[in-house]
């Protein structure tokens, strides 16, 4: 009864791949890159992401967040993690990150503060996650603003071919309320490498429709 018990409760705290309330493993990490591109009614777009992350101590995991979108878009990023609250139900985290974003082909300083939720299910045939970021950023050395909130759900089949869907949205002050759905399958490779294929739908400026390939690592 204890060893069941112990295995439920590891898979609701195991963490997902992709980070958010969850901390990394000291000495341990987590990489993810990914290409999008999008045909819209101006014509075909492409962006490139890149995120990294690494446990230093049980409660501090720092990271990097890089974006490029076309020549004139993108951030880079600095982060730090802390855990705010780890409980067998559910678990939250407050993250900071410093760097600068590109506007119209100039570097201006970016800050972004998260707060993070996450919680793990088990069902009598699958477990997964969840998880929500609620960010407030500022762009162009402050003079922008934007408040995001993300969700992802994902699936966890070891071995198999898993199912995810992330949603998300994006208010800039002054500005248009737009969001993103991507649904995704995460297809399991070699040395805890995933393959991931999703398709997206962007709802901004324009509406644009999109390929998403990626790739996940853990070391």
């Amino acid at each position: 009864m204890r060893s069941a018990y112990a295995a439920c409760l590891a898979i609701l705290l195991a963490p997902p791949a992709a980070g958010g309330a969850w901390l990394e493993t000291p000495g341990h990490g987590f990489a993810s890159a990914s290409a999008i591109y999008r045909q819209t009614d101006s014509g075909a777009q492409q962006e490139l992401r890149y995120y990294g992350a690494y446990g230093i101590t049980p409660k501090l995991t720092l990271g990097v967040d890089l974006n490029q979108a076309g020549k004139l878009s993108g951030h880079a990023l600095v982060f730090a993690r802390l855990p705010l609250h780890e409980g067998a139900r559910y678990r939250l985290a407050a993250e900071t990150a410093i760097g600068g974003n590109k506007y119209h082909g100039q570097w201006l300083m970016m800050q972004r503060a998260t707060l993070s939720y996450g919680r793990g299910f088990a069902t009598g045939k699958a477990s997964g996650w969840l998880a929500i970021d609620a960010a407030y950023e500022l762009r162009n050395s402050g003079l922008d603003r934007a408040w995001k909130l993300d969700a992802t759900l994902g699936l966890n089949r070891p071995g198999k071919p898993a199912p995810m869907l992330q949603v998300e949205t994006s208010k800039p002050e002054g500005g248009s309320f737009s969001y993103t759905l991507t649904p995704s399958l995460r297809v399991p490779l070699v040395s805890g490498r995933e393959l991931v294929m999703g398709l997206e739908h962007r709802n901004a400026v324009q509406s644009s429709l999109g390929l998403k390939l990626g790739l996940w690592q853990k070391f």
